[in-house]
């Protein structure tokens, strides 16, 4: 089996993808690749990654199944990923005999890394996640953003193994979300928190037709949960932690959701998470190959009594500050639970006028000013932890999978 086959499964007739409001049934899908895939000649008998940069999700979703016909092992990458483009052939290296796909970790820091995937390690999988995410034949799922990012990728494909519909958005145009979501009958939403949550800003009704709210990637809290339900008063939220190299770790449901916003949830079925000195340990079979578990990504996190864990972290999250270590996403927890605050990055920057590299925050918020905002850190704060500096922006610069890229934000003007 492979992913094309998986489509082929599928009445024709039956609506696949709306992109931009424009309908593709199953049919055109598999007729499309076909198209495709006269392009190009079959790979050689050593099979070879084939690196899809597109702009469009259609045109990346056909390329990545007409590799299917020419042997290839699809890849897609960011559109604006040049140099990752470029050298991604030589990073992924020799592909292994049962490789189905090619995957890229999207991190908020550092160079993506290239990993295989057998079809197994994801689509065996789909029935379980299918289950808890309560996608059946008949849901029509709204979601936004580049399949580059293996979050879209692995729920797009696991709406094609029920025979499902994919609602998808190109661009980052909230103000348009709400009424495509209405035209286009969705009963569930797929967007990580920061895109979710405008949401309720841009809705002037509630939309009792939202059955599933599904998000990962970044933290979600009780109050959160509380605000969407005010709009999708008959949707059930589900947050999940996962990794491009573990597939899914954990979830937790807005029944279960607490202001602490880095719980996240019990593991999913068939998958083992432990802790060992605060850096999480998870043994799957639905990794990607080559590696072996129990596997850890470096992240940090804690277990309660009743096996919720808790995320204190990622490996690049430490901030070393004078001699101290200095939690950015505990801070950035913490602004973003100030009211007017709606999204927050920590990180170490440089400047001139600076012996050192400091710690400062960039906030999108309403009504406050800097000193409002470090008075309230000062309280919850030791005085290390404290930003030096608090910025004011429109918006925060994102990577492909929608998390802020704090490249761009280390080094100041």
């Amino acid at each position: 089996m492979d992913y094309l086959e998986l489509i082929k499964r599928q009445p024709p007739e039956k609506e696949a993808l709306v992109e931009d409001g424009i309908s593709f049934s199953y049919g055109d899908l598999v007729c499309l690749a076909h198209s495709q895939s006269q392009n190009h000649a079959p790979s050689p008998s050593q099979r070879a990654v084939h690196v899809i940069k597109e702009k469009r999700i259609l045109h990346q979703l056909v390329s990545f199944l007409a590799c299917f016909l020419t042997g290839d092992v699809p890849l897609v990458v960011p559109w604006e990923s040049e140099d990752f483009q470029r050298n991604a052939r030589i990073m992924a290296g020799e592909v292994p005999e049962q490789a189905c796909v090619a995957v890229a970790t999207s991190g908020t820091s550092g160079a993506p890394k290239i990993y295989f995937r057998t079809y197994e390690s994801w689509a065996d999988y789909f029935p379980i996640q299918n289950e808890i995410f309560h996608i059946r034949r008949d849901s029509r799922l709204f979601a936004q953003g580049s399949l580059s990012f293996t979050g879209n990728m692995n729920l797009y494909l696991a709406q094609f193994y029920a025979g499902a519909t994919v609602i998808a958005e190109n661009e980052f145009r909230p103000s348009d979300w709400a009424q495509r979501i209405r035209e286009q009958r969705a009963n569930g939403i797929y967007l990580i928190p920061s895109k979710l949550l405008l949401l309720p800003r841009l809705m002037k009704h509630p939309n009792d037709q939202i059955g599933t709210i599904i998000s990962g990637s970044q933290s979600l809290g009780k109050s959160d949960a509380e605000v969407l339900k005010a709009i999708f008063p008959k949707a059930e939220i589900i947050l999940y932690y996962g990794a491009t190299e573990l597939n899914y770790i954990t979830y937790i449901t807005d029944d279960m959701m607490t202001e602490q916003r880095n719980l996240i949830g019990k593991p999913f079925p068939k998958v083992d998470v432990s802790i060992r000195g605060e850096e999480i340990f998870v043994s799957t079979a639905y990794c990607v190959e080559g590696i072996s578990c129990p596997y850890t990504l470096s992240d940090r996190g804690a277990m309660d009594a009743s096996g919720n864990l808790y995320f204190l972290g990622r490996s690049d999250d430490i901030l070393l500050h004078r001699g101290h270590k200095v939690s950015a996403m505990k801070v950035e927890n913490l602004l973003e639970g100030i009211a007017g605050v709606e999204e927050a990055a920590v990180c170490m920057a440089e400047s001139s006028h600076w012996k050192e590299a400091q710690i400062v925050a960039y906030l999108i918020a309403n009504s406050l000013t800097e000193q409002e905002v470090l008075a309230i850190l000062r309280d919850r704060l030791q005085r290390y932890e404290l930003p030096k500096r608090i910025f004011f922006v429109d918006a925060l610069p994102k990577n492909a999978s929608g998390k802020v890229d704090k490249m761009q934000l280390r080094m100041l003007e």
